[in-house]
């Protein structure tokens, strides 16, 4: 005889708690936007179930906590909208979900830490929070719900400090993101800081990768090294650039410039000009000398013994 299986646990998603949950507005408190369910909250390991098998693998990798969601609509009807809010451990990784929807058509907006609306969508990254709302509704009514869920936050910390190594200028303004998976279509590459930059209408890509420690900087350097070694041509490679440097080209992969000091690395890809991306790479080499160099000299270590055979010469260099 056959024994019927078991019935399926079932989440009951309503009945979990998440500190997003204080940030939704209840009843009408956003106005003409009203509250028509009770909100849920998905935890992290569950995501598939509402994002499906596409997308939650995506927010898995920058380690969502879980996912608060409201539903709303306007009194009349006329409007409608869903807000989710992702919460991470911290306000890079919610930072990299939020960067990765940069794509397309879209504008940015005041709210702070950094938003941006597409056609039917408003996006907003505060802190170790990631706000998405999706619907329609009259004028700038889902602005408005965007805004007064974004005024519950608390402040939070600015953009990571990461980018302050890339170059400020002819950076276009707003491209900073952070990609868990991969730069310039390559894995190896994940874990990285991007941005992007115009230089005379020469469009270029750079980033930073802060390595573990200088041993995997180093073998993270010479793989990249090895993919245009085995697709493209190297080049001669650059005096004083970093610990270690590489430049090449290729006809599919375009032309980089990369370099390692201590444990970060930082590549410039392009298709046009080189010398645009050796200038980047040097005014990158620079910042990070300026940012670290007292960072990664020993406590014991002054001013005064800095210029010994102790110290590594690229943190001599002035």
């Amino acid at each position: 005889m056959r024994i019927a299986p078991p019935p399926r646990n079932e989440v009951n998603f309503a009945t979990i708690d998440s500190p997003s949950l204080q940030f939704l507005p209840r009843q009408q408190e956003a106005q003409i936007w009203r509250l028509d369910e009770d909100p849920i909250v998905i935890p992290g390991d569950h995501l598939n179930t509402y994002l499906g098998s596409v997308e939650a693998p995506r927010f898995a990798r920058y380690e969502t906590l879980d996912l608060t969601i409201g539903k709303y609509s306007t009194p009349a009807g006329a409007g409608f909208a869903t807000v989710e809010i992702y919460r991470f451990p911290d306000f890079v990784k919610a930072f990299g979900a939020y960067s990765q929807q940069k794509s397309g058509k879209f504008r940015f907006l005041d709210i702070p830490n950094e938003s941006f609306a597409k056609a039917h969508s408003v996006h907003v990254w505060r802190g170790p929070f990631y706000v998405r709302i999706t619907g329609a509704g009259a004028g700038d009514a889902v602005l408005r719900l965007a805004r007064f869920v974004s005024d519950r936050m608390p402040p939070a910390p600015s953009k990571p400090a990461v980018f302050a190594f890339l170059p400020d200028k002819q950076r276009v303004t707003g491209s900073e993101r952070y990609s868990a998976d991969s730069a310039f279509g390559q894995s190896f590459l994940g874990n990285s800081f991007q941005a992007t930059f115009n230089v005379d209408n020469d469009v270029i890509e750079g980033i930073v990768i802060p390595a573990a420690n200088k041993q995997t900087a180093e073998n993270v350097l010479d793989q990249y090294k090895g993919l245009y070694l085995h697709n493209g041509k190297l080049l001669d490679p650059i005096p004083n650039l970093g610990e270690d440097n590489f430049t090449a080209e290729d006809r599919f992969l375009g032309r980089v410039v990369a370099f390692r000091i201590d444990r970060f690395i930082v590549a410039f890809n392009g298709y046009h000009e080189r010398q645009h991306l050796l200038d980047l790479a040097t005014a990158a080499d620079q910042r990070i000398l300026g940012t670290i160099r007292k960072q990664l000299v020993t406590a014991d270590q002054n001013a005064d013994d800095r210029n010994t055979s102790t110290v590594p010469a690229w943190m001599r260099r002035r």
